[in-house]
Parts: structure tokens; sequence; C-alpha cells
């Protein structure tokens, strides 16, 4: 008989051999085991959703939680992780994604959507996130033509100039793969966090987080070069929605294989970005 319940720690050694099975990306049973960990949100006791087939597991949802503050308001997030369920029991898969869709209050994210995903997901309402990427390319600092912006790298120097919401997502996500910079110049400062990623074997700094998008526009160019140099990649990937519609040059759009997409009674597009996510959990 077929079952499902909410996944806590108790499942994790009956979902490692489901999720290295069916696993697409090549992922390692360490990193697999990270989303089994309760990381940002204490108010919940539970991982995500598992299906079970007697005592075997044949289904999983993982699923993300975390608090953020956003537009001087606590918002509660929900991220789905990953979806996967066995070729025979795939009938069956909405008894994992209903349970979610009955949160209070959530801002339900899907970041990494294939098309099976992303087909169910607008049948129940779910809204595009995303539809395009754009790969900033480095340029080397001409000072006549670039104004010129200090690059922070050091993690103890990062800390000590963030503060609030800021300096919390640091805290959160300082013991992940991701690196984290301040970009600072005449105009202000920004904040940036990304991880590390390969597209096509090319290596990208992919940015999760954009603290302000004007500050970043403007001094891009000038520490691109340095940025790619200490990440050790070609370029930086960043989503449009990122960008609020700030032309940055040289830089080049691709679409994504399938939008992103949420649900929220509270947010806009333009208020979620990629942290809190499977991003970093799973260093994707």
């Amino acid at each position: 008989m077929v079952t499902v319940k909410k996944a806590t720690v108790k499942d994790v050694d009956k979902l490692l051999p489901l999720l290295l099975e069916l696993d697409s990306i090549n992922q390692t049973n360490g990193e697999w085991e990270r989303l089994f960990k309760l990381h940002w949100d204490d108010n919940q006791n539970y991982f995500g959703y598992v299906m079970y087939d007697g005592d075997k597991a044949v289904g999983f949802l993982g699923l993300l939680f975390s608090r953020r503050v956003v537009k001087d308001k606590t918002s509660k997030f929900c991220n789905i992780s990953s979806w996967i369920v066995r070729k025979e029991y795939r009938r069956q898969s909405l008894h994992l994604l209903l349970p979610v869709l009955e949160l209070d209050n959530y801002t339900i994210t899907v970041l990494t959507c294939n098309a099976g995903t992303y087909f169910i997901t607008k049948k129940l309402g779910f809204i595009d996130l995303e539809v395009g990427q754009r790969v900033i390319l480095p340029l080397p600092f001409l000072p006549k033509i670039i104004p010129s912006a200090n690059i922070i790298f050091e993690h103890s120097e990062i800390e000590k100039r963030l503060k609030g919401e800021t300096l919390k997502i640091y805290h959160d996500h300082r013991n992940l793969n991701c690196f984290h910079i301040i970009i600072c110049g005449p105009k202000g400062t920004c904040y940036l966090v990304g991880t590390r990623t390969n597209k096509k074997n090319i290596p990208l700094a992919h940015i999760h987080y954009i603290s302000d998008c004007r500050v970043f526009s403007s001094y891009i160019s000038a520490v691109s070069g340095r940025l790619c140099w200490q990440v050790k990649v070609v370029g930086m990937l960043v989503d449009e929605r990122l960008l609020q519609g700030e032309t940055i040059f040289p830089s080049i759009h691709f679409s994504l294989p399938h939008p992103r997409v949420y649900k929220s009674n509270t947010l806009k597009s333009r208020d979620i970005d990629l942290l809190y996510s499977e991003y970093q959990i799973l260093n994707l």
C-alpha cells in the first residue's frame, strides 16, 4: 500500500538510495545529506514528503524552509528542492505536492524546473519567476572609462561591514560552498552571494543575491575582471530578474530551458532571489 508522510531524519537511510539511483546531476551522498538537516527555520521539524510502498521509499519531495525580511516584513519561504518518484509510481506524484500547497501564507518556489515539473506547477497556479539569464563577461580595468570601485573578499571584513538582514544572510550561508563579495564605491555598497558552477564545462560565478542592483550595475564592469580571477571563472551568471532592467556591458542573454516558478499571496517576482535554496545546499 502506498502512503505519503512528512520526511524526517528517520527516513534518511531509506531516501539516500532513491536519490542516488534517480539522480541526474551526480551529487554525492554527503551533498544529498545536506537536504536532510534543518537549515534555516527551526519552526519546521521536517524536510519534505516521502512516498512509501510498504517500507520502501519510492518518492520524495524535498523542502527547504526559511524566514526572511522583505519590504520590512517577515516573509515565510518554502523552496521545493527535489521531486523524485520511481517510474511505476509517477501517477501518484501529486500526492507529494498537494500538502505543500496547503501551507499557510508561504511563498513557494521551484527554482530548478524540468519539463514535467513546469507543466504540473503551471496547471496548479504557479507563476513564472524567471525565463532568462545573462552572462556578464569580464573587462580589463579602464580607469578613464569605468568608475573605480573596491572589491572585498575577506570574510572578516565582510562581516564587519554588513548589518541587519544582509548580516543574517551572511551568517546563514557562510558555512556552505558560497562566495561572499562586497563591491563599494562613491555610489554605495553592494553585497553579493553566489556559487561557482559549470555550464557546458565553462566555469561561471552564479550570482544568487544582489543587495543593491543600482550599485552593482554601476561598478560590475570595473571589478568583473578581479571578481572572475578570484573565483576562478570566465564570467558571471545572473538571472535577468535580479538586474531589474539594468544594462550590463559586455553580457550575453540566455533563455532557461524551463522557467523558474513561484506561488505567493504577498510577494512579486522582483522580491525573490535564489538564496535559501538547493543552489547553496547542493552546490548547483
